[in-house]
């Protein structure tokens, strides 16, 4: 008898803990934890590499600021210039070529895997080409205007939370140049890059 009472007091007490249970999470109180999404960042961008102006290997760097609109998406502005020395092979005396570019960029993720990732930049934007003969001590004078675009694969690397190196490598299209016998097709070539990326991910 004892036993028989026992055991239907555990009973009662144990329908009663599991209904309490269910009201608790059937109610309009309960709510799941959610996890959080990550938000837009800034991001600071330096580059350089190897192209071939004027069939001459060439140094560039290129300076990148904008916004990681989420881990796929990046969009803002660059500045692209030589910093090595290009002489210009279509005239008879000494000339030293230069060029400065601006425009805007925007880079999506196509593979993302832990530390590993695959984007594709574009630039878009435009520049002028100077000049500079040999004895000239009035430095680089700006003497044409052109379009320029390029289109590239990176293979980017999570260092640290903030810091992605990348490498890759692309070509890069001019359209305007006709000045001192050069052409868009002494501009226009493939081009390899090694680039740091600031950014919180």
């Amino acid at each position: 008898m004892m036993k028989t009472k026992l055991w239907t007091t555990l009973l009662a007490a144990l329908t009663f803990a599991v209904s309490s249970h269910a009201k608790l999470q059937g109610s309009d109180d309960y709510q799941p934890k959610e996890e959080a999404t990550s938000s837009w960042s800034a991001l600071l961008g330096v580059g350089g590499g190897n192209s071939l102006i004027a069939r001459d290997g060439t140094i560039f760097m290129n300076l990148r600021i904008g916004i990681a609109l989420n881990p796929y998406i990046s969009f803002g502005a660059f500045s692209s210039a030589i910093l090595s020395d290009v002489q210009n092979p279509k005239v008879r005396h000494s000339q030293m070529i230069d060029y400065h570019a601006f425009g805007v960029f925007a880079e999506a993720f196509a593979f993302r895997s832990g530390i590993f990732s695959i984007s594709i930049p574009v630039n878009i934007g435009g520049g002028v080409v100077s000049f500079m003969d040999k004895g000239d001590e009035d430095g680089f004078k700006s003497e044409d205007g052109f379009f320029t675009t390029d289109v590239s694969a990176q293979f980017n690397f999570r260092v640290t939370k903030l810091l992605e190196v990348s490498i890759g490598g692309g070509y890069r299209f001019f359209a305007g140049i006709e000045a001192n016998n050069l052409k868009n097709k002494d501009f226009c070539s493939p081009f390899g890059e090694l680039r740091f990326t600031f950014k919180e991910f």
